[in-house]
Protein backbone atom coordinates (compact mmCIF):
# COMPACT_ATOMS: atom_id res chain seq x y z
CA UNK A 1 0.00 0.00 0.00
CA UNK A 2 1.35 3.67 -0.94
CA UNK A 3 -1.02 5.40 0.95
CA UNK A 4 -4.00 5.78 3.52
CA UNK A 5 -5.75 8.06 2.50
CA UNK A 6 -5.21 11.76 0.76
CA UNK A 7 -4.70 13.33 3.76
CA UNK A 8 -2.62 11.10 5.39
CA UNK A 9 -0.54 11.53 2.05
CA UNK A 10 -0.41 15.11 2.46
CA UNK A 11 0.65 15.30 5.79
CA UNK A 12 3.56 12.97 5.46
CA UNK A 13 5.03 14.46 2.26
CA UNK A 14 3.92 17.99 2.31
CA UNK A 15 7.51 18.82 2.91
CA UNK A 16 8.28 17.69 -0.63
CA UNK A 17 5.56 19.74 -2.03
CA UNK A 18 6.43 21.65 -5.29
CA UNK A 19 5.38 25.57 -6.15
CA UNK A 20 3.51 25.06 -9.18
CA UNK A 21 1.09 27.45 -11.58
CA UNK A 22 -2.11 25.68 -11.80
CA UNK A 23 -4.05 26.62 -14.84
CA UNK A 24 -7.66 27.09 -15.32
CA UNK A 25 -9.68 23.28 -15.46
CA UNK A 26 -13.00 21.94 -17.10
CA UNK A 27 -15.61 21.53 -14.12
CA UNK A 28 -16.16 18.24 -13.22
CA UNK A 29 -12.57 17.11 -14.57
CA UNK A 30 -9.90 15.09 -12.34
CA UNK A 31 -7.20 16.55 -14.45
CA UNK A 32 -4.89 18.90 -13.18
CA UNK A 33 -2.46 21.24 -15.71
CA UNK A 34 0.20 22.85 -13.98
CA UNK A 35 4.00 24.30 -14.80
CA UNK A 36 6.43 23.35 -12.20
CA UNK A 37 10.07 24.72 -13.39
CA UNK A 38 9.25 25.34 -17.00
CA UNK A 39 7.34 21.92 -17.80
CA UNK A 40 3.29 21.60 -18.40
CA UNK A 41 2.18 18.73 -16.36
CA UNK A 42 -0.97 16.59 -16.76
CA UNK A 43 -1.61 15.16 -12.74
CA UNK A 44 -4.64 13.26 -11.90
CA UNK A 45 -6.14 15.15 -9.01
CA UNK A 46 -6.25 13.48 -5.96
CA UNK A 47 -7.87 15.95 -3.79
CA UNK A 48 -10.89 17.08 -4.86
CA UNK A 49 -11.82 20.08 -7.21
CA UNK A 50 -12.12 22.95 -5.03
CA UNK A 51 -9.30 22.90 -2.83
CA UNK A 52 -7.31 25.51 -5.04
CA UNK A 53 -7.88 27.40 -8.01
CA UNK A 54 -5.60 28.82 -10.93
CA UNK A 55 -2.81 30.45 -9.94
CA UNK A 56 0.54 29.70 -7.46
CA UNK A 57 0.17 26.59 -5.34
CA UNK A 58 2.17 23.77 -4.08
CA UNK A 59 1.50 20.26 -5.10
CA UNK A 60 3.14 17.09 -4.15
CA UNK A 61 3.79 15.81 -7.96
CA UNK A 62 3.64 11.66 -7.19
CA UNK A 63 4.66 9.44 -10.10
CA UNK A 64 5.03 5.68 -10.08
CA UNK A 65 7.91 4.43 -11.61
CA UNK A 66 8.46 0.13 -12.11
CA UNK A 67 11.67 0.59 -10.56
CA UNK A 68 14.28 3.57 -10.69
CA UNK A 69 17.96 3.22 -12.28
CA UNK A 70 20.95 4.32 -10.83
CA UNK A 71 22.53 6.93 -13.43
CA UNK A 72 26.05 8.52 -12.32
CA UNK A 73 27.04 12.18 -14.11
CA UNK A 74 23.65 12.91 -15.01
CA UNK A 75 22.39 16.77 -14.97
CA UNK A 76 19.04 17.05 -13.50
CA UNK A 77 16.06 16.68 -15.89
CA UNK A 78 12.46 16.01 -16.17
CA UNK A 79 10.36 15.71 -19.58
CA UNK A 80 6.56 14.83 -20.49
CA UNK A 81 6.42 11.77 -22.70
CA UNK A 82 2.81 11.55 -23.49
CA UNK A 83 -0.74 12.65 -21.33
CA UNK A 84 0.57 11.74 -17.76
CA UNK A 85 4.06 10.07 -18.48
CA UNK A 86 7.37 11.47 -17.30
CA UNK A 87 11.55 10.75 -17.94
CA UNK A 88 13.83 12.07 -15.92
CA UNK A 89 16.87 12.34 -13.78
CA UNK A 90 18.19 13.77 -10.82
CA UNK A 91 19.50 13.43 -7.09
CA UNK A 92 17.72 11.27 -4.31
CA UNK A 93 16.62 13.71 -1.20
CA UNK A 94 14.53 11.63 0.77
CA UNK A 95 11.91 8.50 1.01
CA UNK A 96 10.80 6.01 3.13
CA UNK A 97 9.85 2.18 1.91
CA UNK A 98 8.33 2.21 -1.54
CA UNK A 99 8.58 6.27 -1.64
CA UNK A 100 11.44 8.04 -3.32
CA UNK A 101 11.70 11.64 -3.37
CA UNK A 102 13.86 12.78 -5.90
CA UNK A 103 14.47 16.38 -6.78
CA UNK A 104 14.05 16.60 -11.21
CA UNK A 105 14.11 20.20 -10.54
CA UNK A 106 11.40 20.21 -8.65
CA UNK A 107 10.56 17.25 -5.92
CA UNK A 108 8.91 14.12 -7.36
CA UNK A 109 7.77 11.62 -4.53
CA UNK A 110 8.24 8.64 -6.80
CA UNK A 111 6.35 5.52 -5.68
CA UNK A 112 8.07 2.34 -6.77
CA UNK A 113 5.49 -0.51 -7.74
CA UNK A 114 8.59 -3.14 -7.59
CA UNK A 115 9.05 -3.93 -3.82
CA UNK A 116 12.00 -6.00 -4.92
CA UNK A 117 13.45 -3.27 -6.64
CA UNK A 118 16.87 -1.72 -5.66
CA UNK A 119 16.78 1.24 -2.63
CA UNK A 120 18.67 4.27 -3.53
CA UNK A 121 20.35 6.29 -0.28
CA UNK A 122 19.89 10.28 -0.03
CA UNK A 123 22.71 11.96 -2.57
CA UNK A 124 22.65 9.41 -5.22
CA UNK A 125 21.29 10.31 -8.90
CA UNK A 126 18.80 7.96 -10.20
CA UNK A 127 17.05 7.63 -13.46
CA UNK A 128 13.78 6.68 -14.24
CA UNK A 129 10.62 6.90 -16.77
CA UNK A 130 6.96 6.66 -14.98
CA UNK A 131 3.58 4.43 -15.52
CA UNK A 132 0.58 7.15 -16.56
CA UNK A 133 -0.99 8.83 -14.24
CA UNK A 134 0.94 11.26 -12.30
CA UNK A 135 -0.76 11.54 -8.98
CA UNK A 136 -1.33 15.46 -8.14
CA UNK A 137 -2.76 16.37 -4.14
CA UNK A 138 -3.02 19.92 -3.72
CA UNK A 139 -1.30 20.75 -0.31
CA UNK A 140 -3.72 23.34 1.69
CA UNK A 141 -2.18 26.60 2.78
CA UNK A 142 -1.88 25.93 6.86
CA UNK A 143 -3.82 28.00 8.79
CA UNK A 144 -2.93 31.06 10.81
CA UNK A 145 -4.46 32.36 13.96
CA UNK A 146 -5.49 36.04 13.66
CA UNK A 147 -4.33 38.15 16.06
CA UNK A 148 -6.24 41.40 16.82
CA UNK A 149 -3.91 44.56 16.70
CA UNK A 150 -4.37 46.96 19.63
CA UNK A 151 -7.85 48.82 19.40
CA UNK A 152 -8.99 46.77 16.95
CA UNK A 153 -12.39 45.49 17.68
CA UNK A 154 -13.54 41.85 17.41
CA UNK A 155 -16.11 42.80 14.94
CA UNK A 156 -13.12 45.09 13.27
CA UNK A 157 -10.55 41.87 13.00
CA UNK A 158 -13.79 39.43 11.46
Amino acid sequence: MIEDSPESFIQRWRAFAADVRLFARTEGSPLLECMADGVILQLLDRTGPYIAGPGPNRVILNPMVERLAAAEGVDVELEVTGLGELRGAGRVIGGEGRLTVVDCGVPLVIAVMDGDAERFDEGRFVRFESLPPVHGFIVPPTSRSHRRDAGESADEAM
